[in-house]
Order: structure tokens, then sequence, then C-alpha cells
């Protein structure tokens, strides 16, 4: 499973199970027992990527005086602005923590290979603006 379809499972799911625990596992971990990923938040925490923290985590409102959902927000310190999503909506705050950790590595990693072409001299070069 690639981290596209990772994220996009996680942000459908109703709640944490150990099967997404196992698919994050797979991707990102070698730890034995498999850290409980979607179940704790102690454990999503591991996901983030380095230099990246919590900005906000705090539950959705339905409209109609219960609560919906979670969101979870995450953010360097060093950027003023960042250029792509690290917020995400899920189900439960540990699933919202992974779904924000895991949309940001996509992006860094799109970001990487899209980004960056190599230069005749064999260094790598921006392309873009």
């Amino acid at each position: 499973m690639d981290l596209a379809k990772l994220v996009a499972m996680l942000q459908s799911a109703k709640e944490g199970s150990e099967y997404l625990d196992y698919a994050v596992q797979r991707l990102f971990g070698t730890a034995k027992p498999v850290p409980l990923y979607t179940r704790s938040l102690d454990a999503a925490l591991t996901l983030l990527p380095e230099g990246w923290t919590i900005h906000r985590l705090s539950q959705i409102t339905n409209c109609q005086g219960g609560f919906g959902g979670w969101i979870g927000e995450i953010y360097r310190a060093r950027d003023a602005m960042i250029p792509y999503p690290s917020s995400a909506p899920a189900a439960s705050a540990p699933l919202a923590i992974c779904v924000a950790a895991l949309r940001v590595r996509l992006a860094e990693g799109a970001e990487d290979i899209g980004m960056r072409a190599p230069a005749t001299d064999g260094r790598s070069q921006r392309i873009g603006s």
C-alpha cells in the first residue's frame, strides 16, 4: 500500500484499529510490538516529521449540540506559511494526528521528487519557482 492510499484510508476510518496500525507500521516502522498509531496519541505523535509539532487538536461540532470528530493541525516553527495541507479531520484524536502527519510526509516526499531535477554536473538543482 502506498502512502496516499493509507492517508485516504485513515481519513475515512470510523475508529482506529489493529489493521490500520499494521498498515502504518508497514510503511514507517519496525517496532515490536506494533504501536497503537491510530488508537493512542502517544504513538500517533511518533509519526510527526522531524521539526514538526501540534498546533491545534480539537473536536469538531456537529452544530446540534454534539461533536462530529476531531481536527489535528501540525506546524513547523521555521515556516511562516506552510505550502501544503497540514491539518486533517478524522473520527478520533489519534487518527487526526496520524492523518495530518502522513499528509505532511506525503507532501514533503512529492516535493522532494517533483521539485528536484539532476543538474548536468551531478548536483541536484531546484526547478520551478
